[in-house]
């Protein structure tokens, strides 16, 4: 891949694929404006940010100033729960946006598609049962894909990805507030633990998504393919977090069950989909961990 245009650039997976691309590849992001650049200030000047203004014309207008050989499709609205104030950004930002990405791409002639989803749409292990109002509008976007494959319109590859960890990580995870609270000595509200929590390092996942575009091009048998993007052997989150204290030498004031458990987890790593060919995670837990710690 020479060039590559990536959407969700500004957010944490984005932005890290970008600066894995960078050594090798003219990088491209469409962004909304006012632009975040909480995670791209140090590449801000290296990658070229073209906007989207809610419009199917500025994205065919960035995908024709950028011609990238591959669109790695990131750009997604997260929330677990949901109410009337959520649910228009939810489908504004997972469907509507996915389907003038995909029209978009189509009309202008750019074929090759990596884009990511979730396994919380395989909620207890299912081909398909959404967790929340998220997984249902990841999933819209993926039968809309089915179509421009299906037709020939589009190649694409969906990688299907549990949860991501690493240095620099701003988002509301529960490792970011296990380690807020191991640096403050704060009490920290926790569920029961026992649940599996199936995460893979952030070098690791990017490595992923730069592996699928390369592949996807010198595979043109490969249509509309997914594969899963997940842990060797995931720990439960109790285990999790110990490991996290041991290999860091740190101690945590865990309050373990005081926090209710939902009504719909994730209560056992998912395993719908195949590992994406070649690709297998290099990073293990303590490795990341240490260095999540010590970023």
């Amino acid at each position: 891949m020479r060039r590559v245009l990536i959407t969700g650039v500004t957010g944490y997976i984005g932005s890290n694929l970008a600066r894995r691309l960078l050594p090798d590849c003219e990088v491209y992001g469409l962004v909304r404006e006012p632009i975040n650049l909480t995670y791209l200030g140090d590449i801000q000047t290296q990658i070229h940010l073209l906007p989207w203004d809610g419009t199917l014309e500025s994205i065919a207008s960035a995908l024709n100033a950028s011609r990238p050989e591959v669109v790695c499709h990131l750009a997604a609205y997260y929330t677990g729960a949901h109410g009337p104030e959520q649910t228009p950004e939810l489908i504004e930002s997972n469907v509507t946006f996915g389907a003038y990405l995909l029209e978009a791409m189509a009309a202008c002639g750019y074929s090759a598609l990596v884009c990511a989803s979730t396994v919380m749409a395989h909620y207890q292990g299912e081909v398909y049962r959404p967790l929340n109002l998220y997984a249902a509008t990841k999933r819209a976007f993926s039968d809309l894909l089915v179509y421009y494959t299906d037709a020939g319109l589009l190649r694409a590859v969906t990688l299907v990805l549990s949860d991501t960890y690493g240095p620099g990580d701003q988002r509301p995870k529960i490792l970011n507030l296990v380690k807020k609270a191991a640096q403050t000595g704060e009490e920290l509200p926790l569920s029961d633990g026992g649940q599996d929590y199936d995460v893979v390092y952030i070098d690791d996942v990017v490595s992923a998504f730069r592996q699928a575009g390369e592949q996807l091009l010198q595979t043109p048998a490969w249509k509309n393919e997914t594969f899963q993007i997940a842990a060797s052997r995931p720990l439960t989150l109790r285990q999790t977090v110990g490991k996290m204290l041991q290999v860091n030498g740190l101690s945590l004031c865990a309050a373990w069950g005081q926090r209710p458990q939902p009504e719909r987890e994730l209560r056992r790593a998912v395993r719908v989909y195949p590992l994406l060919p070649g690709w297998a995670p290099l990073v293990s837990l303590e490795s990341g961990l240490h260095s999540f710690m010590g970023e």
